[in-house]
């Protein structure tokens, strides 16, 4: 779908509900909130809701309002080349399953969802045996857990005509294999999209449509714009030359869509740009970051004074400037989403989608949400205090982990000489995170509340303060290099029983402390009884249970150094493979390289499956990628600190098992 920065601080007591309702737009929410039909209403046309797994903790299932939704979307289930599917570990929920039902709600798994490429959906829908492996894991689990059908996230959708047909045939196959299942597939309706989509062909195979009118702009537009424009900006500086109402438009006039195939995508995020004002032109690198921004970060800058509200009476949608500029934020709120709502009936589609449920939390309430109620037909209602409490937990691991990182921010600018920077970043002092026992909804929507403004004036810091950090040079360090006995070099066969390492470096476990759900043996690290058959008495064994995947984010690792002097970075670019033995639980683990240039824990990895018998695993050293969301530097091998084993990013909330051994560098 869209898939990965966030203004008073430091409160020592609640916000009162009268300081609530003076917040921004809370005042018209709360005029709002008197119109909302009973909760018993159920919605006039399709109401379609993703509900993104790793947002649990901030929207649990017991919260949900499902007299909102017609449908809701699971998201996401991986389709991988071989035809396996791999499901996250709390993708799967019993909560969400029992209640959805309950109330007559279908429920759908979300298969797909952003990546780099296609390949992923092209050479399984390419190879029949996969295909055919992937529709029989597919029916396992749909049956299982009693879902109604299947939405088919193929993304990056089609850029090509061969790829086109791939996906067409694909849904064909998918609908002949499951003809009475919900089938609905997520599509963009620009038109560098929309030109390699058989339209008519796909309408034939599924139930719906769900059109992602949003991400008009970003790096590519040139200039700060809006994120999901119902119509053409006021001032032409804005324009990205997208709007939803020319996509409807589009798909119905131009590819003949009926209008009854088409849900009408809503999101529940924004975009932040880093220029002057709305619609100014980038001037250099640092201009064009951007990134997401969830509602409930909106809603805390709605309640502070940093930022000017404007609305676009063209575009139809608010954006946010910051006061001194240099800081701009298109989203949209309870106003927008009902203009949209009202575009939808108007124009007589089948209804609307949210990306996705828990971004519109704010204090005890989902604004956006109950502005599709209303719109809608459908009952409003605030979270219940079982649900609030768990998402009053998650947002106090979130605003401690950035206070971290704002602190961190502050240690690494003055130890780079940039003191009025390091001043900027000083993130104060904690709030109060007491919740008192027992709290009625009420007192913690407005516990929450404070959390979320806290929040977002740290995010708003952070942001600030990115630009210096991303000026303070790369560290380059050259590590020594290591002797190769011949083509290889022996890391580890553990023989030994011992936790050092033929180089004179050790092994040693850890595991986060965040509470999380976390834990991990043997800590501290002993080898296992039994190995691989050339070295069959010990071998490295880590297994638990790996926490859920919330802010400060869950870890469980076994590290080794390369070398005897601790923090001395070695030269492995003599080498082209890191090679070894595993097995396991059928899941996928990491290796990961700790690199001296890269401060912010951003290390690259390689994935391998655990097979249940020991298995030879071969990585080549050039494969080894940065995950997205920290700072990117130059690919290099030649200063590693210490490498770790350790369950794959997929992994949440679930048990691992992992062996290894023999673990060799190979030229």
């Amino acid at each position: 779908m869209v898939k990965n920065a966030k203004m008073g601080f430091g409160f020592k007591s609640f916000i009162s509900p009268r300081s609530l309702r003076l917040c921004g737009e809370m005042v018209c929410l709360c005029l709002f909130f008197l119109t909302v039909l009973p909760a018993s209403a159920r919605p006039n046309r399709a109401v379609v809701g993703y509900s993104a797994s790793w947002f649990d903790g901030i929207y649990p299932a017991e919260s949900y309002n499902y007299d909102a939704f017609t449908h809701i979307c699971r998201a996401f289930l991986v389709p991988k080349p071989n035809g396996d599917i791999t499901a996250s570990g709390d993708f799967w929920n019993a909560d969400l399953e029992r209640m959805a039902h309950a109330h007559k709600v279908k429920l759908l798994a979300s298969l797909g969802g952003a990546a780099p490429d296609a390949n992923h959906w092209l050479a399984m829908a390419r190879d029949t045996k996969a295909q055919t492996h992937f529709f029989d894991e597919l029916e396992k689990m749909i049956t299982a857990h009693n879902y109604d059908g299947v939405d088919i996230d193929w993304e990056p959708s089609a850029l090509t005509d061969a790829d086109q047909v791939t996906y067409t045939k694909f849904m064909q196959d998918l609908r002949k294999r499951f003809p009475k299942w919900i089938i609905t597939t997520a599509l963009g309706g620009g038109d560098w999209w929309a030109k390699h989509v058989s339209w008519l062909d796909i309408c034939k195979e599924v139930d719906f449509i769900n059109l992602m009118t949003y991400d008009f702009s970003g790096v590519w537009t040139e200039h700060s714009g809006h994120n999901a424009n119902l119509y053409n900006p006021s001032d032409s500086r804005v324009d990205s030359g997208l709007s939803i109402d020319e996509m409807v438009k589009r798909l119905e006039h131009k590819y003949n869509v009926p209008s009854g195939k088409i849900v009408l995508g809503l999101p529940f995020y924004g975009v932040q740009f880093f220029t002057k004002d709305m619609g100014t032109r980038f001037t250099d690198e640092a201009s064009k970051v951007t990134s997401q921004i969830q509602y409930y970060e909106v809603a805390g800058l709605l309640a502070g004074k940093d930022f000017n509200q404007k609305w676009d009476d063209g575009a139809q949608v608010p954006y946010l400037e910051k006061k001194g500029g240099n800081h701009v934020i298109s989203y949209d709120d309870a106003r927008s989403i009902g203009l949209k709502c009202q575009y939808a009936v108007k124009e007589d589609l089948l209804g609307v989608m949210v990306w996705n449920l828990g971004a519109d939390v704010v204090a005890n309430r989902t604004p956006l949400l109950d502005s599709i109620c209303k719109e809608m037909a459908a009952g409003a209602r605030s979270m219940p205090a079982e649900g609030l409490f768990k998402t009053v937990q998650t947002f106090t691991s979130m605003v401690k982990e950035s206070f971290n990182k704002l602190n961190a921010a502050k240690d690494k600018l003055s130890a780079a000489g940039k003191a009025e920077d390091a001043k900027a970043a000083d993130p104060g002092t904690l709030p109060d995170f007491n919740t008192p026992d027992g709290a009625k909804a009420n007192i913690l929507g407005e516990k929450l509340f404070e959390l979320q403004r806290a929040l977002s004036s740290l995010n708003v810091k952070l942001a600030g303060v990115q630009t210096a950090l991303d000026s303070i040079p790369v560290p380059n360090v050259e590590g020594k290099k290591l002797p190769a006995k011949g083509n290889s070099l022996l890391i580890d066969d553990f023989e030994s029983g011992g936790t050092s390492n033929p180089l004179g470096g050790n092994w040693m476990t850890d595991t986060d402390h965040n509470n999380l759900g976390t834990v991990m043996y043997p800590i501290p690290f002993k080898p296992g009884a039994g190995g691989s058959k050339d070295s069959p008495k010990f071998g490295a064994h880590i297994f638990g249970h790996y926490g859920k995947s919330i802010a400060p984010w869950p870890y469980a690792m076994l590290t080794g150094t390369l070398g005897p002097t601790q923090g001395q970075a070695v030269d492995l670019s003599d080498f082209k493979t890191i090679q070894f033995w595993a097995k396991g639980d059928g899941k996928d683990y990491s290796v990961v390289l700790a690199r001296a240039a890269i401060q912010d824990y951003a290390n690259p990895r390689n994935d391998f499956k655990a097979q249940a018998g020991w298995t030879k695993v071969i990585l080549n050293l050039a494969d080894f990628k940065q995950p997205t969301w920290g700072r990117q530097v130059p690919p290099k091998v030649s200063d590693i600190l210490y490498f770790s084993f350790t369950p794959a990013a997929t992994f949440s909330d679930e048990d691992f098992n992992l062996w290894v051994d023999d673990v060799t560098l190979v030229k």
